[in-house]
C-alpha cells in the first residue's frame, strides 16, 4: 500500500512540475495552491508540498542519504532496467502473453468456472506473466518520474524533496534488485517447490556429520525465507545422515536452489580423531524441481490419428466383413496402439483409447525418470576426484567459505552454516552467472 502511494505521489510531482515550467513557478511545487492527499489515506490539507510530512516515514526528521549513495543507486537502478526491458526473458514473456490471451480467446475461456486442468494452468501461466510484465513496467514508469522530481530538487537545492527523494531511490533500488534476481529465476520449473538431497560421501563419519550440519543450514536457511521446510526422509549414519531428504515449499524454492547442487567440502580438524588432525570431508547437493506427481493425460481429437480396418483375427465372419478393427496413433508422441479383439468397432476404439493413455503415461513417467537420472549424473564424484565442487568450507587453520564457481569467498562461516544473510549472497551469486 505504501509503495502504491509513493508512486502515485510520484506521478503528482511529476505532472505538477511540468505545469509549473511552463509557469515558471517550480520554487513553491504549488498544485493550485492547495493539495488534498485524501484519496492517498491521508486526511490532512497541505498549502505546500513543501510543508507535508514524509510519505516513506512517519517520523518528520529527514532521512538523506550522502550524492554518492545517490549516484550509486541511480546508476543501479538504470543499469537493472535496461537489463530487465532489453533482455531476452521480458520480449518472451511478451510474446508468450499474447499468445496465450489468444489462445484463450479463441477457446472462449472468460473466467476461471467450468474449465479443465490444462485450461486452468494456461490461466495461470496468463496471469504470472502479467503480473511480471506489469512489475517491470511500473518500475521503468516509476524511475522515469522519481529522475524528473529529483532532477527539479537537486538543481534547486530543495532539501526536503531531497529528503523525500532518497527514501524513493531506496524503494526503487530494492524493487529494481528483487526483480532483477527474479529474472534470473526464469527457467522452466523454477517457480516449483524443491527437494534437496543430500549424500555423505568420501570421509566416513565426519561425512556424514557434514550432511547433518549441511541440512541443517538449509533448513534454517528455508526458515529465515519464510519457506516450509520437512524432513522427508533420513538414512542415519554412524552419526549424522547418510543421506537426508528435505522438501521446501515456497515462491521459486527451486530457483533458489538449483545453484546449490553440487559436492560441498569440508576442511576441520575432526572431532571423531582423537590425535586431531585435519580432515577434509565431502557431501553432495540435488536439488530437483517437486513437480506435480499426478499425470494428467488430456487426448485431444486434434492430435489422434484413428484408422478402422477389418479384422484378420478370429470372431467369425462379422469381424472381417466390417471394419472393426481400430488403430490410433497419438501424433505428438507418435505412439501407436491396434486393437481387434472385439467383435464391435465401438468396444476396440475404447480398449484402444484406454491403451494409449496407459502407453503415454508410461512414456511420461520414463521420460521423468530420466531427467531425475540426468539431475544425478551431473554430480559426478562425491570425493577427492569431483569436478563439481560448489563450496569450500574451512574451519581450519583458518574460517573461511569460498564457493569455488564464482571465487567469492567469505570469513563468516558461522552465519553461513546457520543460514544467515551471506548464505543469500552465495546464492545470488552463483545463479547471476549460469
Amino acid at each position: 500500500m505504501m509503495m502504491l502511494v509513493k508512486c502515485r505521489y510520484l506521478r503528482l510531482c511529476y505532472n505538477n512540475i511540468r505545469s509549473n515550467r511552463i509557469a515558471n513557478n517550480y520554487n513553491s511545487y504549488n498544485l493550485n495552491n492547495r493539495i488534498s492527499f485524501s484519496s492517498f489515506g491521508f486526511s490532512k490539507q497541505y498549502e505546500n508540498i513543501n510543508q507535508r510530512r514524509s510519505f516513506c516515514n512517519e517520523s518528520t526528521t529527514p532521512n538523506y542519504i550522502s550524492n554518492q549513495e545517490f549516484q550509486i543507486k541511480e546508476s543501479e537502478v538504470r543499469r537493472i532496467i535496461s537489463l530487465l526491458v532489453g533482455g531476452k526473458h521480458y520480449q518472451d514473456k511478451k510474446q508468450r502473453l499474447v499468445l496465450i490471451e489468444n489462445e484463450l480467446k479463441s477457446n472462449g475461456v472468460e473466467s476461471q468456472l467450468s474449465i479443465d486442468n490444462k485450461k486452468a494452468q494456461t490461466l495461470k501461466e496468463c496471469q504470472r506473466l502479467k503480473r511480471d510484465i506489469e512489475q517491470i513496467e511500473e518500475l521503468q514508469s516509476n524511475f522515469m518520474y522519481y529522475e524528473e522530481i529529483s532532477g527539479e530538487a537537486k538543481k534547486k537545492n530543495d532539501q526536503s524533496m531531497l529528503s523525500e527523494m532518497s527514501e524513493c531511490i531506496s524503494d526503487l533500488y530494492q524493487q529494481s534488485t528483487d526483480l532483477e534476481f527474479k529474472s534470473i529465476m526464469s527457467g522452466e520449473n523454477d517457480h516449483e517447490d524443491c527437494y534437496l538431497e543430500i549424500h555423505a560421501g568420501a570421509g566416513g563419519a565426519d561425512s556424514m556429520d557434514w550432511s547433518e550440519i549441511l541440512s541443517n543450514m538449509y533448513r534454517k536457511w528455508s526458515q529465515r525465507k519464510d519457506f516450509k521446510v520437512t524432513l522427508v526422509d533420513i538414512s542415519p549414519g554412524e552419526v549424522g545422515y547418510k543421506r537426508a531428504i528435505l522438501k521446501i515449499e515456497g515462491e521459486f524454492a527451486y530457483g533458489w536452489c538449483r545453484s546449490e547442487s553440487g559436492v560441498h567440502k569440508l576442511i576441520r580438524l575432526s572431532p571423531f580423531d582423537s590425535s586431531g588432525k585435519r580432515h577434509t570431508s565431502f557431501a553432495s547437493v540435488l536439488a530437483y524441481p517437486a513437480v506435480d506427481d499426478s499425470i494428467s493425460i488430456d487426448l485431444q481429437t486434434k492430435d489422434l490419428l484413428i484408422e478402422t480396418m477389418r479384422s484378420s483375427g478370429p470372431g467369425g465372419q462379422h469381424s472381417n466383413k466390417t471394419e472393426s478393427a481400430v488403430r490410433i496413433t497419438h501424433t505428438p508422441t507418435g505412439i501407436s496402439v491396434a486393437v481387434s479383439d472385439q467383435r464391435s468397432q465401438h468396444q476396440n476404439k475404447s480398449i484402444a483409447m484406454d491403451l494409449l493413455k496407459a502407453k503415454i503415461m508410461a512414456s511420461e513417467i520414463k521420460k521423468r525418470a530420466q531427467q531425475e537420472e540426468s539431475f544425478r549424473s551431473d554430480l559426478g564424484v562425491n570425493g577427492w576426484a569431483s569436478d563439481r565442487i560448489v563450496r569450500t568450507y574451512t574451519m581450519h587453520p583458518q574460517t573461511r567459505v569460498k564457493d569455488q564457481r564464482t571465487n567469492l569467498e567469505s570469513l563468516n562461516i558461522d552465519e553461513i552454516l546457520e543460514g544467515g544473510d551471506e548464505l543469500d549472497i552465495f546464492i545470488k551469486t552463483a545463479l547471476s552467472q549460469k
